[in-house]
């Protein structure tokens, strides 16, 4: 009786077909056996490092087996023995305990010249031959003619690349090829070992062959590759630089064989389908059932998961914000007990731990920016007790919504609650609300806080633009991002505004991808709200609706003036914008519903109207005057748009280019840009001066649009020496120029005009970031032509010019400044004694038309250093009194231009 012992589990059995069941039952639970010792794994990760294990503990080539003997016999043209049964055979006992018969790993894993050069004395280590693949043949008989010692019986063969050879394996193949085990999905079947033609002694299979004609073909014709001696192994540093990575080995053809992933399926025959065999759908399935599922798996590993929302939120953002359940549109839970007392926000000491535990630690990882890194993480981070106290943060929260908020109003007061409002929505309202208050300790604790809070906001954006969040999330995600780029302004500090442009990039990006400058892409906000009965869940739905519309105005208006200040093209594409405007902001502050109705009963509508800017330029007043002030500061800021536009395209792109341009001449030459000063002027009695429009901002803008069409400001800060002294000093020469021109008269009139509603504004009245702008833009129009103006210029004996006492007659004005003009200097001499007919029209008219000497508040200036030196610190003192450290760059500026170095920063 011959007893069997199994080499896995060391069962014995008396039977031989008893152990080979039994055998074959541990190659379905475990089909990954290592071909050097009898370990079978049921991954091949696991395989991967214990075959690596024996590489490294075996400094020499194992011993060669019988079967390998004869194959190293065979490829040197010596006469071998014929194979056995049991080298074709894995069922038989030896074959079971050698492996099964594919391809050893290390060969795989190692380089050509890992394993010793074969000779008599030592026999080179090569492959198992491979069950599954097709069987071709080398005649030792015939191979002195051929170079590489290879030829097949009757006929010529030029022997292919292994990879060529393993492509077309079934095309050579005089066999038919039987399906590899692994293509079985799903399970793992023993191996068919029945051969279709009876073993030749004298023939050796060709896979075989393959990797020793490669390691020859490799020596022989890679000549930049330094010669390989037998010493050399796979740990050798030379070949770690030539070895491919780890991770893609699994892509090379004998790997994916290894797997199951190199075999063909065998599809049904084209000749039965030519000769009307109809094609099996069962034939179909079975292919299907062939690919394996964990190649499946391997590819979804490949790929990133698509977001599960692919469309733009605007198509469903109306009916998502009404259907909310939230009371707020920037809540992240239903309503809670809400602390909130008539003398403060509601921001207790819960709060205030839940904001600390929160931003104290650094940003997520999953966003990296060097620039937007903290340099030094100590100061980067406030200590425990560094973090204000809840009282002072609920004092930030009422600046915040007294000082700032009525400049950005998207907020619905009413049924705002600090505690459901996500944290860094609030953090960043408190931010900005320390940043007003301008003490030592919130001044400090905002320059330490905003690189990690900027950071963790673009991290939030970063990842809500590759994941499935609902619009009533994004929004809150776009809220926050604008508060933050306004607190980037707010603090004054230069760095924190540079460090915001990526920012500002992807924020905007991505309101635009999703649509919400596309009002007309959304659903109709009047069915919408007809649906609703009349009650408080209706109004709570409308203020949502209204919030988002005033942050879609908000983001329009970011565009606006952020763009203006990096002197960059916007994002926003103007030609495609269209907006609803805003509700009467009546509606916006009422505190109930009782109230909310109340109002609409008394005229009030839940509607507005929707804008473009072709309506400007078609000349379309009537929908514009029903826009309200929000909606008409939208407007200008979309005209602010297509004039920043039209001067990034237009004018020199060199920043340090000097000349002489009025904006306003280049455009009337652009198809595009020739309509910019006939809307500007429509928008005169709609959203300018002869509006009578109770907004101080909406009427600054007005006017800084006109400088900006007017007067070249990057010729003004050369000027004023932002790049140098050398351009400074060409830059004056320009100017001098300028100041001979209609253009640059207007100019100073429109300069003027912003300084005097500026400083006549209610102490109530809040200033937005484009007014702060537009001052500085005045100061320096102002300033450096009373710098550069000839004294002798204009009519002689003519009585000093008031420009910021007296209110010009735009409709006398009219286009004068914006027309075709001359800039000959001899031109004022000519129409000083043609145009003697002019005389009855205004001062202010005369002037612009042909010079003059112009006066401020009383005081005349004829030109020079002392009058330029007068103005440009008034308007210092002024941007000090009304901006705080809001772009305090500028204000610095004024004062070094002035000589006023007492508010100048002494690093300067």
């Amino acid at each position: 009786m011959v007893l069997r012992r199994c080499t896995v589990c060391g069962r014995q059995f008396t039977k031989t077909e008893h152990f080979k069941r039994h055998e074959r039952s541990h190659t379905r639970e475990r089909p990954y056996p290592c071909t050097i010792c009898d370990k079978a794994f049921s991954r091949s990760d696991v395989l991967f490092r214990h075959m690596k294990c024996h590489a490294q503990k075996n400094d020499k080539p194992a011993p060669p087996s019988q079967s390998q003997s004869r194959r190293n016999t065979i490829s040197e043209g010596v006469a071998s023995q014929p194979p056995t049964q049991d080298d074709f055979n894995v069922n038989s006992p030896s074959a079971i305990a050698n492996g099964p018969s594919g391809i050893p790993l290390m060969q795989i894993l190692s380089p050509s010249n890992y394993l010793p050069q074969s000779n008599h004395d030592s026999p080179k280590l090569t492959r198992h031959q491979s069950l599954d693949v097709p069987q071709s043949f080398i005649n030792p008989a015939t191979t002195q003619n051929n170079p590489l010692d290879l030829s097949l019986p009757g006929t010529s063969w030029t022997m292919p690349s292994p990879m060529t050879t393993m492509n077309t394996k079934t095309s050579i193949s005089p066999h038919v090829q039987k399906p590899s085990p692994s293509q079985n999905s799903g399970e793992i079947s023993t191996f068919d070992t029945t051969m279709t033609s009876p073993p030749n002694p004298g023939q050796t299979p060709r896979p075989d062959m393959a990797p020793n004609l490669s390691v020859q073909f490799a020596d022989n014709h890679i000549e930049w590759l330094p010669q390989s001696d037998s010493s050399s192994n796979f740990h050798d540093p030379f070949q770690m630089w030539l070895f491919p990575s780890l991770g893609d080995l699994d892509q090379s053809p004998d790997f994916m064989q290894t797997y199951g992933l190199g075999d063909i399926p065998q599809f049904t025959d084209t000749k039965e389908v030519a000769n009307g065999r109809p094609f099996d759908p069962v034939d179909r399935t079975k292919n299907i059932a062939k690919v394996p599922r964990e190649r499946f798996s391997r590819v979804q590993r490949c790929w990133n998961p698509r977001p599960g929302r692919v469309h733009r939120i605007m198509s469903v953002l109306w009916r998502e914000v009404a259907t909310s359940p939230m009371d707020n549109l920037f809540s992240e839970s239903p309503v809670a007990d809400d602390f909130r007392t008539t003398t403060n926000w509601g921001l207790d000491t819960e709060c205030r731990v839940r904001l600390r535990d929160t931003f104290r630690t650094p940003a997520p990882s999953r966003y990296h920016s060097p620039k937007l890194a903290p340099t030094d993480q100590t100061l980067s981070q406030p200590a425990e007790g560094e973090f204000p106290p809840a009282e002072i943060l609920d004092i930030a929260l009422g600046l915040f919504f007294r000082r700032f908020h009525p400049t950005v109003p998207f907020i619905h007061i009413a049924t705002f609650s600090v505690r459901n409002t996500p944290s860094s929505m609030v953090f960043a309202i408190c931010l900005i609300g320390l940043s007003i208050l301008g003490t030592t300790g919130a001044t400090r604790f905002v320059s330490r806080m905003f690189p990690s809070f900027l950071l963790r906001v673009c991290s939030d954006l970063s990842a809500a633009a590759g994941s499935s969040a609902t619009p009533t999330q994004q929004m809150t995600l776009f809220a926050t991002g604008l508060l933050t780029l306004n607190l980037s302004v707010i603090t004054g500090d230069k760095d924190c505004f540079n460090q915001s442009q990526m920012l500002y990039v992807s924020l905007l990006a991505m309101v635009q991808q999703n649509g919400l400058f596309a009002a007309g892409d959304g659903q109709s906000l009047d069915a919408l709200l007809s649906e609703m009965s009349e009650s408080e869940d209706r109004w709570k739905a409308w203020s949502r609706i209204e919030s988002a519309k005033r942050l879609i105005l908000g983001l329009l208006q970011c565009d606006s003036w952020y763009s203006n200040l990096i002197s960059r093209a916007p994002i926003v594409r103007s030609e495609s914008v269209c907006l609803v405007a805003a509700c009467d902001e009546a509606l916006f502050q009422a505190k109930s519903a009782t109230q909310w109705q109340s109002l609409l009963r008394s005229g009030k509508s839940q509607s507005a109207p929707t804008f473009k800017i072709e309506d400007l330029h078609k000349h379309d007043m009537e929908p514009i005057s029903k826009l309200g002030y929000l909606g008409r500061s939208s407007l200008l800021a979309l005209l602010q748009i297509q004039v920043l536009e039209a001067y990034q395209r237009l004018m020199p792109p060199d920043q340090l280019t000097i000349g002489s341009y009025i904006p306003w001449h280049v455009y009337s030459g652009d198809a595009r840009a020739r309509t910019l000063v006939p809307a500007i002027l429509a928008a005169t009695s709609t959203a300018g001066p002869l509006a009578k429009v109770d907004d101080t901002n909406c009427v600054v803008l007005w006017h800084s649009l006109c400088v900006m069409c007017l007067s070249d400001f990057r010729m003004f800060e050369l000027a004023a020496g932002r790049h140098g002294a050398v351009p400074a000093t060409g830059a004056l020469e320009n100017i001098s120029q300028w100041c001979q021109t209609q253009a640059a008269r207007r100019a100073c009139v429109h300069a003027a005009q912003t300084f005097k509603l500026m400083s006549e504004r209610r102490v109530s009245d809040n200033v937005a970031i484009h007014s702060v702008t537009a001052l500085f833009a005045s100061a320096l129009v102002l300033g450096l032509y009373l710098f550069m103006v000839n004294p002798g210029s204009g009519r002689q004996g003519t009585a000093p010019v008031e420009l910021l006492e007296s209110e010009p007659d735009w409709a006398e004005l009219g286009d004068i400044g914006f027309k075709d003009e001359t800039l000959d200097p001899t031109s004022n001499e000519r129409n000083l004694t043609t145009n003697r007919e002019d005389e009855h029209f205004s001062l202010v008219y005369q002037f612009v038309k042909y010079g003059g000497t112009v006066s401020l508040a009383g005081v005349a200036h004829s030109g020079g250093y002392e009058g330029a030196r007068r103005v440009l610190l008034d308007f210092a003192n002024l941007m000090d009194g009304i901006s705080g450290r809001r772009l305090r760059t500028f204000t610095q500026v004024l004062h070094i231009m002035s000589d006023d170095l007492m508010n100048v920063d002494p690093a300067l």
